[in-house]
């Protein structure tokens, strides 16, 4: 395992307790590649966050490499927030569409506006430089992609679980049908058969 590797898989440990799950693979982090200073990630969590959103936000320790924070909603959606120089980083679990419809598109538009209006550099992500999607696979090796916008990423990972969601209700639909198919059968199996009546003589 590489260093970097190494300190994903730290990372994405530390995350677990947090975000609820119980294995790395399910972890993916999001990373912006565009700096940030304590005072825009301040401005972020309480100015933005906390009072224009009403997200619960909260400090936690663990090998994050940065400051970081749990952000939740009133659903108990949660995403955590890591604090880097180069950018903000994003932790969720995959699969959430809750997390990916509600907390994240909040998180992205808040940072967006943020550095629009705050931050002394200008906030440019239109030519895919900008953004990381990375996961750590079953070998505990990182594996990285670059996207052009997160809005892109967000509706592709959503449409992905909801055709996988749809799958699933499906299966659970046929099975309960045939479920039901073998309960009849074995019904009318055991219905005892009526004596044949004599007829009088």
């Amino acid at each position: 395992m590489d260093n970097r590797s190494d300190a994903f898989v730290r990372k994405f440990s530390d995350a677990l307790k947090y975000l609820g799950s119980s294995s790395i693979q399910d972890l993916v982090s999001i990373k912006y590649r565009d700096g940030g200073n304590s005072s825009d990630y301040r401005e972020f969590i309480e100015g933005y966050l906390q009072s224009e959103m009403n997200l619960e936000t909260k400090p936690v320790q663990g090998d994050f490499q940065g400051h970081a924070w749990l952000v939740s909603d009133n659903r108990n959606n949660k995403a955590l927030l890591v604090e880097h120089e180069t950018g903000l980083e994003i932790l969720y679990i995959a699969g959430s569409i809750a997390s990916l419809l509600s907390i994240i598109p909040l998180i992205n538009s808040g940072w967006k506006f943020l550095h629009s209006r705050f931050s002394d550099r200008p906030f440019f992500r239109d030519r895919g430089m900008g953004v990381e999607i990375r996961i750590v696979d079953s070998k505990k090796q990182l594996v990285e992609q670059h996207v052009l916008r997160i809005e892109d990423y967000i509706l592709s990972e959503s449409m992905k679980e909801i055709a996988s969601l749809k799958a699933r209700v499906e299966q659970l639909e046929q099975e309960s049908r045939e479920t039901k198919e073998k309960q009849a059968k074995k019904s009318s199996s055991k219905k005892p058969t009526r004596p044949a009546q004599k007829t009088k003589k």
